[in-house]
């Protein structure tokens, strides 16, 4: 089958937040596109169109010729499109042969149950199915696992057991959702190579992923999201030299205007990680990671989407358990330590999602952080009552904003405002170390200066604060000392002001990138 997929002027809005807007831009059979974009860009709901599970708000989607409206992705499937799924959705209790050939019962004009009850021997229909799925376990090179539970293959094998299922389908194009998300060097390759023979045999791919280095291994051209916006569609030499996509993942511009404070001898570690690996079941999130933050330090991690930075964070605050490694709290073990002991031994994290309480006013969102750090006895007292009070002073003297919404619901502030609701209330447990996820997702460059900045003054005051940013320069801009993760290792570290005039910093976001530095020497 021939045809295009089109987008023209499509446009689609959530509760007045512009996900997509004025996007267009034509594939052709016969493309390896890759799209891409930082994090909060809009390229699940431009996926989630493709695939035609969400309708757009305006402009037109169409494929092969006809429109595309939201809520049928199974008609898509139909048409010759069908997608793979960042999170697998894999049937774990069945084996590897039934995953794929659930996913080729539409296409063989039979139901799901009907053919994993009837043998294939005893129907003609579920003996061509089998050996539809069969075909396409030997493509992906999983025919050894096929009576396998697909509950016990391995991530990298899990990643082909899903475009297995795809195949099944009998689709020419493919959408795939990260592929790379979680795979080690050698499962990627494993990958890439697979991806390369499916287009080569004929098949139209568009793939979403946020490793440069399987982008930049496949991608014959690269569509570029930021803000809802597509602001690169070009060769990859093309896309990786524009200044705009620069700005885009690097955060060029926003709060760069300040000069890195001046290299000085590092403090005593408050934390520090050394040798920290951290996994999601058989998807290593983190490898060998060796760092540290003290007292007056602003520490930047930074690194594409994907890269690990909020699984690190998670790990520090004890939210996640490390796998491997140490990590330390005053050169004590921390490492396993649940996010409450993290909480009262002085670790505040702001997370990436904000997490407030919408139907609270600003206050009550503020009041509800001083709580784990007080005392039982203090609670309720008047020493209790007089310590929240001098917090909320102290956090509304930072963020005079916030004083004057204090009695607003908190779900009715702009971004930036409820940013520094996030970051006041982990203020108010008196935090010794300040962990920040990304603080400056969906933010105008102007707020992002002015939480940078503030977040600059914190740590001049004496708080040890960790910052996870996207927008690289923007962050190291304020930082003492930064660190660059790509794909869960860790592959620069030293000064800030260092780190800002590195040509391997744009590496680690757009392809091109450098070797793994080994660990810094012994920690301070």
């Amino acid at each position: 089958m021939s045809g295009t997929l089109e987008f023209v002027g499509v446009g689609v809005s959530f509760a007045g937040l512009r996900a997509l807007d004025g996007v267009s831009f034509r594939i052709q059979p016969g493309e390896l596109c890759a799209l891409i974009g930082p994090n909060g860009a809009g390229k699940s709901t431009l996926i989630n169109l493709v695939s035609g599970s969400l309708a757009a708000s305006q402009g037109r989607v169409s494929f092969r010729g006809r429109p595309v409206r939201g809520g049928a992705p199974q008609a898509m499937a139909r048409a010759g499109l069908v997608r793979s799924f960042q999170g697998l959705e894999l049937f774990d209790s069945l084996s590897v042969l039934d995953n794929v050939r659930a996913g080729g019962a539409a296409a063989a004009g039979t139901g799901f149950w009907r053919n994993l009850a009837w043998p294939p021997r005893r129907d003609p229909v579920a003996r061509r199915l089998a050996s539809t799925a069969e075909d396409a376990l030997a493509m992906v090179g999983l025919a050894h696992r096929a009576a396998d539970r697909a509950a016990i293959l391995p991530a990298g094998q899990r990643r082909l057991l899903a475009i297995a299922r795809a195949l099944a389908t009998g689709a020419d194009w493919l959408l795939l959702d990260e592929p790379g998300a979680g795979l080690n060097a050698e499962e990627k390759a494993e990958l890439v190579a697979l991806i390369a023979r499916l287009h080569a045999g004929g098949r139209t791919i568009l793939f979403v992923e946020h490793d440069m280095s399987v982008v930049a291994s496949l991608a014959q051209r690269i569509l570029v999201l930021d803000r809802g916006r597509l602001i690169a569609d070009g060769a990859p030499e093309q896309v990786r030299a524009n200044p705009e996509v620069l700005r885009a993942y690097l955060g060029a511009g926003a709060g760069a205007a300040a000069a890195p404070p001046a290299p000085r001898p590092r403090p005593p570690a408050l934390l520090a990680a050394r040798g920290l690996g951290v996994a999601y079941g058989d998807v290593q999130a983190l490898r060998d990671i060796t760092l540290s933050v003290g007292a007056g330090e602003l520490v930047a991690v930074v690194g594409a989407n994907g890269a690990g930075k909020s699984s690190l964070l998670r790990a520090m605050a004890g939210v996640l358990r490390p796998q491997q490694g140490a990590l330390t709290l005053d050169g004590r073990p921390a490492g396993g330590q649940p996010a409450e002991a993290m909480v009262r031994a002085g670790v505040a994290l702001v997370p990436e999602g904000r997490e407030l309480f919408a139907s609270l006013s600003v206050q009550d969102n503020l009041l509800l952080g001083a709580w784990t750090r007080l005392p039982r006895r203090l609670r309720w007292g008047g020493l209790g009552a007089a310590r929240k009070r001098a917090g909320l002073e102290q956090v509304y003297a930072l963020f005079p904003r916030l004083a004057e919404r204090r009695y607003q619901a908190t779900g009715s502030l702009s971004g930036g405002e409820a940013q520094m609701v996030a970051i006041g209330r982990a203020l108010m447990a008196r935090p010794r170390l300040l962990l920040l996820d990304e603080p400056s997702l969906g933010l105008a460059p102007m707020l992002v200066a002015e939480i940078l900045a503030r977040l600059r003054a914190m740590a001049d005051a004496g708080l040890a604060v960790l910052l996870v940013e996207q927008m690289a320069r923007a962050a190291l801009a304020v930082a003492d000392h930064g660190y660059v993760l790509e794909s869960g290792r860790l592959v620069a570290a030293g000064p800030a002001a260092d780190l800002l005039n590195d040509d391997d910093l744009a590496g680690a976001y757009l392809g091109a990138v450098p070797e793994p530095v080994p660990p810094e020497g012994a920690l301070p």
